[in-house]
This record gives C-alpha cells, structure tokens and sequence, in this order.
C-alpha cells in the first residue's frame, strides 16, 4: 500500500513539472516567462531544474533561428 501511495505521488509530479515545462516553453515575454517561473514553483519544480531547462530551452531556440539569419540589422546593412 506505501509503495502505491509513493508511486502516485511521483507520477503526480512528473506531470506537475511537464505542466510547468510546457508553461515555460510557451512563455515569450519576459512578464510571461516571470509568471511561468512563480507557476512552475508552485507546482513544486525546483528553482535549479527551472534555470536548467530555461537554459536548454535558449540553447534550443538559438539553434533554430541563428542570430546573423534573423538580425534585422544585417538585412540593413546589405
């Protein structure tokens, strides 16, 4: 019956942190990304787990939109 009720509970916050991942991901703004971050604690994700997957998510985001493709100021000064 333990071993059942610990199980719960770590599925509970498996899918509490995959909420919260998913809020962070789709926060853009940084007031989006600021009321993600308070949510995701709330449902009991870590500060460090939160600045890792922020920190994996930049990484992500500047593989698929290099800086000298996306950069206005390069498309002006050609």
């Amino acid at each position: 019956m333990v071993a059942t009720i610990e199980l719960i509970r770590c599925e509970d916050i498996g899918m509490s942190h995959e909420i919260a991942k998913l809020l962070l991901e789709h926060a853009e703004t940084f007031l989006e990304r600021t009321e993600a971050i308070k949510t995701a604690m709330s449902l009991g994700m870590p500060l460090s787990e939160i600045e890792e997957y922020l920190d994996w998510l930049d990484s992500m985001r500047d593989r698929q939109h290099p800086p000298g493709k996306t950069d206005r100021a390069a498309d002006d000064a050609v």
